[in-house]
């Protein structure tokens, strides 16, 4: 597929209107580019059509207010013609710990009476490995357009922390895969309009890797300190001290027991 380099967005749409959802919705609307913000939550719509942020994050209220002065933020319950559609919904996990796809699915259904050729289509829920290739291509393609020919779809896992997602949403490097270059190219513009940290091009299917393994690592490290912190309780010792010391190592850096991942 021929590409105008860097492709232009003049229009985007948001589907879902989470802590990532929200905050890239207002973000891209307070750098002058139109946006639909979508979610199927009728009381988050309504809320936020009356100026209301459900949910808190630290000067997520006040660059809502101003995205929504600015005329370029609107929101609604359903998709509209775009430039470039971005799916920011939940992945939740059945009771066997798969996980659960439906809103992915949905979102991606909602796109199709709306795909342009063109178009990208850009997905960030945390997927397992081949989602964007295996569930939401084949879904937009019901079109009748061929992603990888007609428009651009891509993977780009958000890396940011809450308390401090309005930041890492424009300064952290940013992992794009697209199913062709072409694709991770055009994903690669659209964050270009505001992050300011590197951006990196890979496959989907990598990219969804890295998000994985970003995760778990995490999720084991902080896993390790707190049995760490179990063992020393056990045989008397002071966790805290005792982390110290180790971190003293040149190749250690335990972190610090706590809750667990949240």
């Amino acid at each position: 597929m021929d590409q105008e380099l860097p492709l232009k967005f003049h229009k985007i749409c948001v589907l879902g209107l989470g802590y990532i959802g929200l905050p890239t919705a207002s973000t891209i609307a307070t750098r002058g580019v139109r946006v639909v913000g979508v979610d199927v939550n009728p009381m988050v719509v309504n809320s936020l059509q009356n100026g209301h942020v459900h949910l808190y994050e630290p000067g997520l209220q006040e660059l809502v207010d101003e995205a929504l002065a600015s005329g370029n933020l609107v929101v609604s319950s359903q998709p509209e013609p775009a430039d470039a559609f971005e799916i920011a919904v939940p992945t939740p996990f059945f009771d066997d710990k798969r996980a659960d796809m439906t809103f992915v699915s949905s979102a991606a259904e909602a796109i199709v009476p709306h795909l342009r050729p063109g178009n990208l289509v850009l997905l960030e829920s945390t997927s397992p490995p081949r989602t964007t290739v295996d569930l939401v291509v084949p879904i937009l393609e019901k079109s009748g357009l061929k992603a990888g020919k007609d428009f651009f779809v891509a993977y780009s896992p958000e890396r940011v922390l809450p308390g401090q997602i309005l930041r890492e949403l424009v300064e952290n490097t940013r992992v794009v895969g697209g199913i062709t270059p072409a694709s991770a190219q055009a994903a690669s513009d659209f964050y270009a309009i505001f992050v300011k940290g590197e951006i990196v091009q890979t496959d989907a299917t990598t990219a969804e890797m890295v998000k994985l393994m970003e995760n778990t690592y995490r999720d084991v490290n902080i896993a390790i300190a707190n049995e760490f912190a179990r063992l020393a309780d056990r045989f008397g010792v002071d966790v805290w001290e005792a982390i110290s010391l180790a971190n003293r190592h040149p190749r250690v850096k335990i972190l610090r027991p706590g809750p667990g991942v949240g």
